[in-house]
């Protein structure tokens, strides 16, 4: 009798504890599925290149958000700050409240999404373009830092980052080694120049022979 309670009590142990194992797996199962969900979204920025002295444009994008966008707070930083400043921040039109703080080279951004335009599974998700200027030839990273962003139920969205870069190509130069702007403007002047010497000369001219009839007159 003992043996069969015993029997009986281990087998009903050993169902238990497969069903509890099937029920963590299961469970770790989604936790794992969730976090890959959660950190599969990604921010990166479309890279520019210009010519020196150009405004160049940065757009930040947000790949996906499959629980929709509440807002963000992301700073914007040059790795190299020689080679250009920021000017202004242009920010999309979901962003009814939105705020930037620029110093020289880098940029805090903040912008919320009162209407919830930015609606769960939208994709290609404009955050934010950096207009740089006072552009001088040579590269720069242009590094991002998530400093918040959350979902629409108010969960942070933590998203893999993709840096940019930011690449100034210098002017150009002519065989005389002058920029072909110098060049052109230098040009211009020659002309100039030469064409008021010549008219200057051709009046000279009319008036010694006119000059010249006179006296033959007399």
């Amino acid at each position: 009798m003992i043996s069969m309670i015993l029997s009986s009590f281990s087998r009903n142990y050993e169902m238990k504890l497969k069903t509890t194992i099937a029920i963590s797996s299961l469970f770790c199962l989604i936790l794992m599925s969730t976090a890959f969900a959660a950190n599969s979204v990604k921010v990166s920025v479309i890279s520019p290149t210009v010519k020196q002295g150009e405004e160049a444009k940065a757009v930040l994008k947000l790949d996906s958000a499959p629980n929709g966008l509440a807002g963000y707070i992301i700073k914007v930083s040059l790795g190299n700050r020689e080679i250009a400043t920021i000017l202004k921040v242009e920010f999309p039109s979901w962003a009814k409240l939105y705020n930037s703080s620029i110093e020289g080279s880098s940029v805090v951004l903040k912008a919320v999404d009162l209407e919830d335009q930015i609606k769960p599974g939208a994709t290609n998700i404009e955050l934010a373009t950096i207009v740089f200027g006072n552009t001088k030839q040579g590269e720069s990273s242009i590094e991002l830092l998530i400093i918040r962003m959350d979902d629409d139920s108010g969960n942070p969205i933590n998203p893999l980052v993709e840096s940019g870069k930011l690449v100034i190509q210098g002017i150009p130069s002519t065989p005389l080694g002058l920029p072909f702007p110098a060049l052109i403007a230098a040009v211009v002047i020659i002309i100039v120049i030469g064409t008021g010497v010549a008219l200057y000369a051709r009046k000279s001219k009319s008036r010694a022979r006119g000059l010249e009839q006179s006296s033959l007159r007399t």
